[in-house]
């Protein structure tokens, strides 16, 4: 048996192994956005969703309003509406003895009587301090059942009339919508 002799061994060039900090940064970076576009993007959809259920809580209370109380508008009033249970199972309000707040934007809703041609012919139902992101959405559940509907200082809907979105402006994440039924 003969002996080769061995070549001898090139020095090996030293690779790094793993992660970088260059590469941890960026990871870092991508993630970050990644999260702060998730985050705003459920929660515009969460304004959304509560503003449509808000809408569906309103008109089932309109509906019930209507019913019980056809003719006699000038008796409307958020204590009478309190007694006899109108506020009850609706989950985007919460009623305190008749002081009703909404789960969107913490406002308020108040019930009275309204005047569409006559005082007392209609009810006037006002919300307080609605977010930007839920004004538009509740103002097009509501248009059909609204005779009138006022956000903020313009008149959107008059009686008889459609609704005029470019009329709808809300600012400041405390907009007022006042919607009036006969």
């Amino acid at each position: 048996m003969q002996l080769v002799p061995r070549k001898p061994r090139l020095p090996s060039k030293k690779y790094q192994a793993g992660i970088g900090m260059v590469e941890i940064g960026l990871g870092l970076v991508i993630a970050t956005i990644i999260t702060v576009g998730v985050v705003n993007y459920f929660s515009t959809n969460s304004t959304t969703a509560q503003a449509n259920q808000l809408g569906s809580d309103l008109s089932m209370l309109m509906g019930k309003v209507k019913g019980a109380y056809s003719g006699q508008y000038a008796n409307v009033n958020n204590p009478r509406l309190n007694t006899g249970g109108f506020f009850s199972k609706l989950t985007s309000l919460t009623n305190n003895a008749g002081v009703v707040t909404t789960s969107l934007g913490g406002g308020t809703l108040t019930v009275g009587p309204g005047t569409v041609t006559a005082a007392g012919d209609s009810v006037m139902y006002t919300l307080t301090q609605l977010p930007d992101d839920a004004c538009l959405p509740l103002v097009t559940s509501l248009a059909k059942t609204a005779t009138t509907m006022t956000v903020g200082a313009n008149q959107v809907k008059v009686a008889g009339g459609r609704p005029d979105p470019s009329l709808v402006t809300c600012a400041g994440d405390n907009t007022s919508i006042v919607v009036q039924v006969q």
